[in-house]
């Protein structure tokens, strides 16, 4: 009776050794192979994320084309116009000097305006080719970081 006793003690006390100890389904070099996968979807990620942030610069640019544009017509506009005006005028008297001073001044301030658009326009295609560079560079390193072990999970 008392090895009966004595085995349900020992039973009893290696249960519960059983449920505390704990067995690993994945081997150290499985874990390895799943960290570089983690790390390259982080990289995709990236990758994804400065092409997005390119996208949204390339509508800046298109924005900046567009008041570009209407800036160079305005600057042209007025230019003709002063042009036309002193061609008219001729030499005559002092409310036209007035008048194409005003004329001239507009157009002025016309093409310095055309020419900030211009440098706008130039510095938005500069950052739009800086991340285009930055994507290219961080898909090299993607292909290079591909780990090429595919795994069935039971």
């Amino acid at each position: 009776m008392k090895k009966i006793i004595l085995i349900c003690f020992i039973l009893a006390g290696s249960i519960h050794a059983w449920a505390q100890s704990y067995v690993p389904n994945v081997s150290r070099d499985s874990v390895g192979i799943l960290n570089a996968k983690v790390d390259v979807l982080k990289a995709k990620i990236k990758v994804i994320e400065l092409k997005i942030e390119e996208a949204e610069e390339e509508a800046d640019v298109e924005k900046l084309r567009i008041k570009l544009a209407e800036a160079n017509d305005e600057a042209e506009q007025s230019a003709e116009k002063a042009s036309r005006h002193t061609n008219r005028s001729g030499g005559g008297d002092g409310t036209d000097l007035k008048e194409v001073n005003k004329l001239a001044k507009r157009a002025k301030n016309n093409r310095e305006d055309a020419i900030k658009a211009l440098e706008r326009f130039n510095k938005q295609i500069a950052k739009v080719m800086s991340l285009r560079e930055e994507i290219q560079k961080e898909e090299r390193k993607l292909r290079h970081r591909k780990p090429q072990i595919s795994f069935d999970y039971k």
